[in-house]
């Protein structure tokens, strides 16, 4: 029941802001109205970004699982990807993607509980790094250019530079927290979680400090997928008729994907489009309509690999992984008993 209403709020908000970004476009110019108006050359190039996009975010999955000493092979990371982006873009049956990730990874390694699941988080966390190292880059030198925007704007990038700066310290933070003798220290007086998850945190993550090389490649390897993943956008929008280099729309998209990330819509849908619309009618005067449909556009891109991954879903026993994911995130919520 909780789960369902948040959802419901979820679809609410979805809707609240999609109908804000389509609020004032010009209808009887827009694609939406004239399909064949679109450039449908740039939807080849847009759906193969989103691909590689896929094959990226798997091998860097590959990589951080390897750094656990969690063999699998890439094709598998693949399909946990492609099944784990149904459930992140579909919301099926209430299950979040890195639930089923973790519920199938544990199938294949039931004694690396802990480490998958650990894993999976950490996978996040390198893509934030990643993010907030390509945003830092694209921005480098012009901070003052891109601030003297609209209002909007201006309130959107300031919110970006706290955000990401401040997940760069939270990630230090964590690293510095798992150091063994600056962990044993805070529980030296017998501090200690009471669930049995967090007692373990700053283990896991210590294999990722004493395992670094591999979260260097797998940095290497989200700072790479990023920009193939921000460039399906811009493929959107020349199809939908704008004629712009893709510098701008990389630039603008590390701030787009970090709003669409924030869980307040479902899939980032109306999020992304909204935000999509302010930055790049500043940046680069695109008409409003045509940002809306680009940003929908390369989302489409996207939605449109996650079909494989509906029949890669039913295959691993399709209602069988829902509830045994859901059972799964019932049972690691419940407390255990506090540490001796």
């Amino acid at each position: 029941m909780k789960k369902a209403l948040l959802f419901g709020i979820k679809l609410v908000l979805t809707t609240l802001c999609l109908w804000w970004a389509l609020k004032g476009l010009d209808w009887e110019a827009s694609v939406f109205r004239n399909p064949g108006a679109m450039i449908w050359s740039w939807a080849l190039p847009g759906l193969g970004l989103a691909i590689v996009t896929i094959v990226l975010t798997a091998l860097r999955l590959w990589v951080l699982l390897a750094a656990q000493d969690i063999r699998i092979s890439l094709w598998r990371a693949v399909e946990l990807t492609l099944i784990g982006n149904l459930f992140s873009l579909a919301a099926v049956g209430g299950i979040g993607g890195d639930a089923v990730r973790i519920f199938l990874l544990i199938k294949d390694h039931p004694e690396k509980k802990l480490a998958v699941t650990m894993t999976v988080m950490f996978d996040h966390l390198v893509g934030l790094v990643a993010m907030s190292l390509v945003f830092f880059a694209l921005t480098a030198g012009h901070f003052e250019e891109l601030a003297s925007q609209s209002a909007e704007t201006r309130a959107i990038l300031r919110f970006a530079w706290m955000f990401f700066t401040g997940g760069l310290v939270m990630v230090a933070s964590m690293f510095i927290v798992a150091y063994p003798p600056i962990h044993h220290r805070i529980h030296s007086k017998g501090r200690h979680w009471r669930i049995a998850f967090m007692r373990k945190l700053p283990e896991v993550y210590d294999v990722f400090r004493t395992g670094w090389r591999h979260c260097l490649v797998a940095l290497v390897v989200a700072m790479v997928m990023l920009p193939v993943y921000y460039a399906t956008f811009w493929c959107g929008t020349r199809m939908a008729g704008a004629d712009v280099a893709a510098g701008p729309v990389l630039t603008a998209m590390p701030v787009v994907d970090m709003v669409s990330a924030l869980p307040l819509s479902v899939a980032g849908i109306g999020m992304r489009e909204a935000t999509m619309k302010i930055l790049l009618e500043d940046l680069v005067g695109m008409a409003p309509d045509v940002a809306v449909a680009g940003t929908l556009l390369g989302f489409l891109f996207t939605l449109v690999w996650a079909l494989p991954g509906a029949v890669l879903f039913v295959r691993t026993g399709g209602r069988a992984t829902v509830e045994g994911a859901r059972k799964m995130e019932a049972e690691d919520s419940e407390p255990g008993p506090p540490a001796a």
